[in-house]
Protein backbone atom coordinates (compact mmCIF):
# COMPACT_ATOMS: atom_id res chain seq x y z
CA UNK A 1 0.00 0.00 0.00
CA UNK A 2 1.08 3.61 -1.00
CA UNK A 3 0.30 6.96 0.62
CA UNK A 4 -1.82 9.12 -1.81
CA UNK A 5 -2.15 13.00 -1.29
CA UNK A 6 -5.69 14.70 -2.70
CA UNK A 7 -4.10 18.12 -3.14
CA UNK A 8 -7.72 20.42 -4.08
CA UNK A 9 -7.03 23.39 -6.90
CA UNK A 10 -9.10 25.62 -7.30
CA UNK A 11 -7.57 27.88 -10.51
CA UNK A 12 -4.15 29.51 -9.61
CA UNK A 13 -5.18 28.55 -5.81
CA UNK A 14 -4.34 25.40 -4.08
CA UNK A 15 -4.97 23.46 -1.07
CA UNK A 16 -2.90 20.53 -0.18
CA UNK A 17 -3.25 17.93 1.82
CA UNK A 18 -0.82 16.95 4.64
CA UNK A 19 -2.68 13.75 5.93
CA UNK A 20 -3.04 11.48 2.42
CA UNK A 21 -4.93 8.01 2.67
CA UNK A 22 -3.56 4.54 2.34
CA UNK A 23 -4.14 2.95 -0.81
CA UNK A 24 -3.56 -0.11 -3.15
CA UNK A 25 -2.80 1.98 -6.21
CA UNK A 26 -3.75 5.40 -8.36
CA UNK A 27 -6.97 3.32 -9.59
CA UNK A 28 -7.65 3.16 -5.93
CA UNK A 29 -7.05 7.09 -5.02
CA UNK A 30 -8.87 8.12 -8.33
CA UNK A 31 -11.89 6.08 -7.24
CA UNK A 32 -11.52 7.78 -3.72
CA UNK A 33 -11.14 11.24 -5.42
CA UNK A 34 -14.48 10.86 -7.77
CA UNK A 35 -16.00 9.91 -4.33
CA UNK A 36 -14.45 13.47 -2.47
CA UNK A 37 -16.35 14.91 -5.24
CA UNK A 38 -19.26 14.08 -4.58
CA UNK A 39 -18.60 15.85 -1.12
CA UNK A 40 -17.30 19.17 -2.79
CA UNK A 41 -20.55 19.04 -4.86
CA UNK A 42 -22.53 19.10 -2.05
CA UNK A 43 -20.84 21.76 0.00
CA UNK A 44 -21.26 23.74 -3.32
CA UNK A 45 -24.65 23.87 -3.97
CA UNK A 46 -24.88 24.47 -0.19
CA UNK A 47 -22.79 27.54 -0.44
CA UNK A 48 -23.78 29.11 -3.75
CA UNK A 49 -20.57 28.47 -5.03
CA UNK A 50 -20.14 25.76 -8.01
CA UNK A 51 -16.69 23.97 -8.29
CA UNK A 52 -15.94 25.50 -11.52
CA UNK A 53 -12.10 25.28 -12.64
CA UNK A 54 -11.54 22.62 -9.61
CA UNK A 55 -9.77 19.43 -9.66
CA UNK A 56 -7.67 17.03 -7.31
CA UNK A 57 -4.26 16.50 -8.41
CA UNK A 58 -3.24 12.65 -6.43
CA UNK A 59 0.24 12.99 -5.48
CA UNK A 60 1.59 9.65 -4.29
CA UNK A 61 4.33 9.69 -1.52
CA UNK A 62 7.07 10.69 -3.75
CA UNK A 63 5.12 13.67 -4.65
CA UNK A 64 4.68 13.10 -8.26
CA UNK A 65 1.20 13.55 -9.76
CA UNK A 66 -0.06 10.52 -10.66
CA UNK A 67 -3.77 11.46 -11.29
CA UNK A 68 -5.86 14.33 -11.98
CA UNK A 69 -9.94 14.85 -10.97
CA UNK A 70 -11.60 17.94 -12.98
CA UNK A 71 -14.72 19.36 -11.94
CA UNK A 72 -17.11 21.49 -13.70
CA UNK A 73 -15.94 22.23 -17.39
CA UNK A 74 -12.67 21.18 -16.58
CA UNK A 75 -12.45 18.01 -18.92
CA UNK A 76 -11.72 14.85 -18.25
CA UNK A 77 -9.88 12.29 -15.57
CA UNK A 78 -6.44 11.50 -16.56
Amino acid sequence: MRRYYFNFRKGDEISVDRRGMWLPNASWAKKEAIQLWGTVLAVALVSGDPPEDCEYEIANDNGDTVAKVPFGACGSVQ
